[in-house]
């Protein structure tokens, strides 16, 4: 009995550590698969770097031009090729007079054949040269795509902190405007103010629900855009951590510092500058129709032939090889190849405005943005003066309300003016950090976390 008591507790003891060691692994793996529930700035960035879908479809794009680059390269190789065929001769009419090769029989042929283009006008360089070019353009494209989430990501995650500091003044809007409509109900009840002075605190108290109700729905629509950016589901409840004030208050960029950076790292003109070389190897390669092609080839072959009437005739089978020279130069095409010359290059100088238009406007842009930048921070400073007078303003009208001295109509204006103060005071802040981010991307420099 005793034995059967100690080989019982053992199995259990057994069994609750495999249950635990199971459980262990599956919330360990579960874990590893759940996403980061909180992010900064930077962190957000980093993650939509990771599963953006938009960034895996460049990086894919790199790679296909990068393969063609190989594609490109095989042309300076020879083509080695087997060849083979069979065909069946029947004459209607057995004539002896006709050239034996030409008599009813069964033929076979096959051998190896290597080709080498010698010169074909300068088409497999230029086309090397080409797929290079587009590997480049790729690179920048990806970049560029880059660069477009990171600021995306930024002033989204921006918007958030905006909503939320703005959802937390109008919240205190609420709160203040219910305060003062319980102080009117209780002067109304004693006689000491008109009923009208409740039903001005009721309209007012009512536009700050209201806004309210629209700042959760955008602030959520906010949240929802997010989502999407990393990579996950709308309803997944991720916490965005930071304050607009977090961040740094200067770019470190004089005006022509910022444009020659502008100049050397955006992708975009990189791509016009690749887009037009592009251009012009297209023109040389139609060029290159006007020149002659050289072709080396060599054959190793074995034919065969069996006669039907093999009383008369006797088969045979010939080997040999043979090193060729063929030389071909087309000298009219109707035209063709003078007017996609001139095509190419129409569509080159084209390109080339194009870029002279997207030098200038990404000069513009810089400079822009640097004058956003310095207005958005005059603005905060004038907000805060601003704040400061509105609530002491509000503070004064509440005090001469509740004394006596002041009205209703003078309470609730100040009321009005300290929210719409407060909230200029935040969207100035807003658009002084998202004017920063629109800066780094407009010079082409990642600054995930706005430092």
């Amino acid at each position: 009995m005793y034995s059967c008591r100690l080989i019982g507790i053992l199995t259990s003891f057994f069994l609750v550590l495999f249950v635990g060691l199971v459980s262990q692994s599956f919330a360990a793996k579960n874990g590893s698969n759940a996403p980061k529930r909180s992010y900064t700035l930077k962190e957000a960035v980093d993650q939509a770097m990771l599963t953006n879908p938009s960034i895996e479809a460049k990086i894919r794009m790199i790679e296909n031009a990068r393969m063609n680059v190989g594609v490109a390269q095989s042309n300076f190789w020879p083509r080695v090729s087997i060849v083979a065929s069979t065909s069946h001769l029947q004459n209607y009419e057995e004539v002896q007079t006709y050239n034996s090769d030409n008599l009813t029989s069964d033929n076979w042929s096959k051998g190896l054949r290597v080709q080498l283009n010698l010169f074909v006008g300068f088409a497999h360089l230029n086309n090397l040269q080409k797929s290079r070019l587009s590997v480049q353009m790729e690179e920048a494209k990806h970049r560029q795509a880059r660069l477009e989430l990171a600021c995306n990501v930024q002033l989204q995650f921006l918007q958030l902190l905006r909503l939320r500091q703005e959802l937390k003044s109008a919240e205190d809007s609420v709160a203040r405007l219910e305060t003062q409509l319980k102080s009117a109900e209780s002067f109304v009840a004693v006689g000491m103010a008109p009923y009208v002075n409740v039903l001005q605190n009721q309209t007012e108290l009512a536009k700050a629900q209201q806004q309210v109700i629209r700042i959760k729905n955008d602030l959520r629509n906010t949240q929802v855009q997010l989502n999407k950016f990393l990579g996950f589901a709308p309803e997944t409840p991720i916490q965005y951590v930071g304050n607009l004030k977090d961040y740094a208050t200067s770019v470190g960029y004089t005006e022509e510092n910022a444009v020659k950076t502008a100049v050397r790292n955006r992708p975009d003109l990189l791509i016009a500058q690749r887009s037009i070389e592009i251009a012009y190897k297209d023109m040389h390669i139609s060029l290159g129709r006007f020149l002659p092609r050289v072709d080396l080839t060599y054959d190793n072959s074995s034919s065969s032939k069996e006669y039907d009437d093999t009383k008369n005739y006797q088969g045979y089978t010939r080997n040999y090889w043979s090193l060729g020279l063929q030389f071909s130069w087309e000298f009219f095409s109707g035209g063709e190849s003078t007017f996609q010359t001139l095509a190419d290059r129409k569509r080159a100088q084209s390109l080339q405005k194009d870029f002279e238009d997207t030098m200038n406007a990404a000069q513009a842009e810089v400079i822009r943005s640097l004058l956003d930048i310095a207005a958005a921070k005059e603005l905060i400073s004038a907000s805060q003066v601003g704040v400061k007078a509105a609530r002491e303003s509000y503070d004064m009208a509440s005090t001469r309300y509740a004394t006596h001295t002041g009205t209703i109509t003078e309470l609730l204006d100040a009321q009005v003016r300290l929210t719409q103060a407060e909230d200029d005071a935040i969207r100035a802040l807003s658009d002084f950090q998202s004017a920063r981010a629109r800066f780094f991307f407009y010079i082409g420099r990642e600054n995930p976390g706005l430092k």
